[in-house]
């Protein structure tokens, strides 16, 4: 369970991503990201991003609390903590302070704790050097 200060509040929810909607790039927030649909790409967020049952996102993730729910493909990042409901699936690396994970997840991937303040997140990539990657990995033709 989340502790009382922290518990979801569902009036803090700013930003919803409903079922049937598809967001590819970036997204950052200073509150709650709720993901219902499907992300592709990578979300930043200040305070939490939950990822509801129906939620499938091929993205990073990088917040204060992440709750999972649905299915996660990329890597998690939590300052504070990362709470995985008994429906969540995640594919990739996890990293946080407190981890939480029910029983009957699916987990395939590295898992990270340090204390809190001693995890830097990840670094965002600029356009020219995701091109530039995509463009070593392509086959020479």
């Amino acid at each position: 369970m989340l502790d009382k200060k922290k518990s979801l509040d569902e009036n803090k929810v700013v930003t919803i991503i409903g079922p049937g909607t598809t967001v590819s790039g970036e997204i950052e927030s200073k509150g709650t990201v709720r993901i219902e649909g499907t992300v592709t790409g990578r979300v930043d967020c200040e305070d939490t991003i939950v990822v509801h049952e129906s939620g499938h996102v091929k993205a990073d993730l990088i917040a204060g609390q992440v709750i999972i729910s649905g299915t996660v493909e990329g890597n998690t990042f939590a300052h504070e903590r990362l709470e995985v409901t008994n429906q969540g699936k995640i594919v990739g690396n996890i990293t946080a302070p407190r981890i939480s994970i029910a029983e009957g997840v699916i987990f395939e991937g590295k898992c990270t704790m340090k204390p809190q303040g001693q995890l830097n997140p990840p670094k965002k990539s600029n356009g020219k050097e995701a091109k530039e990657a995509k463009k070593a990995d392509a086959p020479a033709s």
